[in-house]
């Protein structure tokens, strides 16, 4: 049996019982994995792997074991990796690449935008102290995720073993805080020495040697357009946004060679970004203008400008275009586009309330669930209940919080059961559309939404494996997503019964889930797994490939929402083994 949380003091004593694994330790309550790491006996491996279950934890080793052994069969002591000099090289051309700037880019500030009454040194250092800030704060926390794309990259670049990834990402944290502590020097004008300032060979002979122009952006979009599309999926919204993106950047930036972008023009990207109003592309006002105009027409008005996250968006899609020119090498350095800081007000939980309560009870309580006049006016109370999208949906997203379009989009033989067990499987099959590879799982089914009749719905409304379970959705919008038009009559049917509020809508019931699972002591892993959510630490997004149905069953059924009242006499019997399809293992 599986417990979450604090477990009664008789299954205490069972869990204490339990075989231990002698790469299996326990410190403070909490299981360990470590292992020796062949040919050198005073060295180890020791991670935590954050349960207080043996049965979790004796799992979670298991995928760790086959990862430990695959990374240390070929480990010898003549390993020549010089994580040292990879740093010092790092360091180096991070710093000269600084000075070549400062060099370049005379009479004006370096990261900020000039303004009136403060010198361009003072705009600096507002920005390199908050660089150095973070940078701290990463070297501290041990933060290495936040640094993960230019680790991958220069390991990549580099050949660095994976075995070494913690102790160099460790080493780039270092090198980053000795980075910006240089440059705040060189900003308050303390250089070391004149072998810092970047002179040409061809100085003495007065002769300029230009660097080879190569391909301009306009050239090798279409052929990254091209790869974005085939290898990473890029379609309908998704391609829309991205290619807004490459056109904002060439006209804030230029249509330039792209060797020739520098960290400096994406700085100019950034700063334009968050000048540009949140309605720029939108307004008539604004129609004839560029980017550039309506930042200083609008400068100092108190109108909403673009979000973080809008921001964050933009600067993600440039980081994927130069990680593609970097791997086929046409582009030499770091990524511009890292390193950048997208800060929100506040925490993320204050972005979207959640259905709890009165709203939720009188929610539930309205025509769809309690009874409608017709199919065309379910807003009105009435005697019939449909039980299509309409009724099916809202109730799917409140028990177990997965994506509308996770959902709307689902087959028949995407309802499966295993050991008895009956879930969802969510997955990108038949040209499905998924956030993430993450995205990929498998959901438990409520108990409650199978007591309302859930899989008979099914049963009848899709007879043949490929049959979709929603047959009334029909695609639209740029992504063609199968929930487009459902999101529409959802917030239109909330205003019409007066339960209508802007930031509660059909996402917020992907935030009750969370609470409802982080109430009931569902670890992290968990919860993780049954929302479709990537692991925060390199452990969880390497090894935790999967968790036992058994126990997202348990975790699913802690979800209870004592405000829902929905009549369950007239729901007919589920299948079972031996009246139904077989519950063994298979699709419904």
């Amino acid at each position: 049996m599986i417990f979450f949380g604090p477990a009664p003091p008789s299954c205490r004593d069972t869990i204490n019982m339990l075989p231990q694994r002698s790469h299996i330790t326990k410190k403070r309550g909490v299981y360990y994995y470590r292992r020796r790491i062949p040919k050198s006996p005073d060295s180890e491996v020791a991670l935590s792997l954050q349960t207080r279950m043996f049965r979790v934890a004796e799992y979670l080793a298991t995928g760790l074991d086959q990862e430990f052994r695959r990374l240390t069969q070929d480990v010898t002591t003549d390993d020549k990796t010089d994580l040292a000099a990879i740093l010092r090289s790092y360091l180096k051309r991070r710093l000269a690449s600084d000075m070549r700037e400062r060099v370049e880019t005379p009479h004006a500030p370096m990261f900020g935008v000039a303004e009136p009454g403060r010198s361009h040194a003072s705009v600096d250092l507002e920005w390199i102290e908050g660089e150095l800030a973070q940078a701290r704060s990463e070297l501290a926390g041990r933060l290495y995720d936040h640094q993960r794309p230019l680790i991958d990259d220069l390991m990549e670049d580099h050949k660095v073993p994976e075995q070494y990834r913690n102790a160099f990402a460790h080493g780039i944290l270092q090198a980053n805080v000795e980075l910006w502590e240089t440059i705040r020097q060189r900003t308050l004008g303390n250089f070391s020495s004149l072998s810092e300032i970047p002179l040409r060979d061809s100085a003495s002979s007065g002769v300029t040697v230009e660097a080879p122009a190569g391909p301009t952006l306009t050239e090798v979009l279409p052929n990254f357009l091209d790869y974005a599309r085939k290898d990473k999926g890029w379609r309908g919204q998704t391609l829309a946004q991205n290619k807004t993106t490459y056109r904002m950047f060439e006209e804030c930036c230029g249509d330039k060679p792209v060797t020739n972008y520098a960290k400096t023009d994406l700085t100019k990207f950034y700063d334009l970004l968050r000048a540009l109003p949140q309605l720029y592309s939108k307004s008539k006002e604004w129609a004839d203008l560029t980017l550039e105009q309506i930042a200083e027409q609008t400068k100092g008005q108190d109108i909403p400008r673009l979000s973080m996250t809008t921001v964050k968006r933009h600067f993600s899609a440039l980081g994927v275009f130069f990680a593609h020119l970097k791997r086929r090498g046409e582009y030499a350095g770091e990524n511009p586009a890292y390193g950048f800081e997208f800060p929100t007000k506040g925490r993320a939980r204050h972005g979207r309330d959640m259905w709890e309560g009165e709203p939720l009870a009188r929610l539930f309580a309205s025509p769809v669930w309690a009874g409608c006049l017709s199919k065309d006016r379910r807003s009105r109370p009435g005697s019939l209940i449909i039980r299509d999208d309409k009724y099916w949906l809202p109730l799917l997203g409140l028990y177990h919080g997965n994506r509308l379009e996770e959902f709307a989009q689902l087959h028949r033989s995407d309802v499966r059961c295993e050991d008895g067990i009956w879930y969802m499987d969510i997955n990108d099959d038949d040209q499905k559309q998924l956030k993430n590879d993450q995205s990929k799982r498998r959901v438990p089914i409520h108990p409650f939404v199978r007591e309302l009749g859930f899989l008979e719905y099914v049963n009848s409304i899709a007879p043949e494996p490929k049959g979709r379970i929603f047959p009334q959705l029909r695609p639209g919008g740029p992504d063609k997503k199968f929930g487009y038009f459902f999101t529409k009559w959802w917030t239109q049917y909330r205003k019409d019964i007066g339960v209508y509020q802007k930031k509660l809508d059909y996402h917020s019931f992907r935030g009750g889930v969370t609470t409802k699972l982080s109430a009931a002591n569902i670890s992290l892993d968990v919860r993780n797994e049954l929302l479709g959510h990537e692991g925060q630490s390199i452990d969880q997004q390497n090894y935790l490939k999967g968790l036992p149905l058994r126990m997202l069953a348990d975790a699913i059924a802690c979800i209870d929402w004592p405000e829902v009242k929905i009549g369950r006499a007239s729901v007919p019997q589920e299948p079972t083994a031996t009246n139904g399809p077989d519950a063994s293992a298979g699709a419904l």
